[in-house]
């Protein structure tokens, strides 16, 4: 048992492997948050144009709106929803039920935490594998954007494997931290970070 233990507690106190892990965890937070907001200024001004150029279509038929415009706005949302989700899981804002498990003796309250934490890994991981198969599907079947033809469909649908394996990695990363927690620190550590991230924006 110790033999196994010593390549985790050497990991868990390097400095090097520590350093590797914050710049990895800025890359991953930056990806999600930009890829979430871009996504939805994208989705709401093409959606403000489409109403727009509909508007002066009633004066001006030679105006059209953009054919593309309702498709791609729909991916934009999506993208935008998913990454932000998986953002979420970093900033700690998804629903979170603590009133429960801090009743609970210290070791119970930390292995119902781990518990839930593995099960949506395990979820998460699932339908990350689910996404690329959706991707790969649709790049063997040869499928196209219906309004953008020249744009293969799997392109629209990378956010999929993409949000989800970012997501598990988040929900990995908090399987950790709560490993090395103390059994008596974990409920209120927990909920701290749930009030400090939804209190701080960044």
């Amino acid at each position: 048992m110790l033999l196994l233990q010593k390549p985790f507690k050497w990991v868990h106190l390097s400095p090097g492997v520590h350093r590797f892990f914050r710049i990895l965890d800025v890359i991953i937070a930056g990806i999600n948050k930009n890829i979430a907001v871009l996504g939805l200024v994208a989705g709401v001004l093409i959606v403000s144009v489409n109403v727009f150029t509909r508007f002066l279509a009633k004066f001006y038929p030679e105006i059209h709106s953009l054919t593309w415009g309702e498709e791609v706005s729909t991916y934009c949302f999506i993208w935008s929803a998913l990454f932000g989700a998986a953002y979420g899981f970093r900033k700690g804002v998804h629903i979170s039920v603590m009133i429960v498990v801090e009743r609970f003796p210290p070791a119970v309250a930390k292995a119902c935490v781990l518990i839930s934490y593995i099960l949506s890994a395990c979820f998460l991981a699932f339908m990350a594998y689910g996404g690329y198969l959706v991707c790969e599907l649709n790049y063997e079947l040869g499928r196209y954007s219906e309004a953008l033809h020249n744009v293969p469909l799997w392109i629209f649908l990378v956010c999929l494997p993409a949000a989800f394996l970012g997501a598990t990695y988040r929900v990995i990363e908090k399987i950790y931290e709560i490993s090395w927690m103390e059994a008596k620190d974990v409920v209120k550590t927990t909920q701290d970070e749930i009030i400090h991230d939804v209190a701080i924006k960044e």
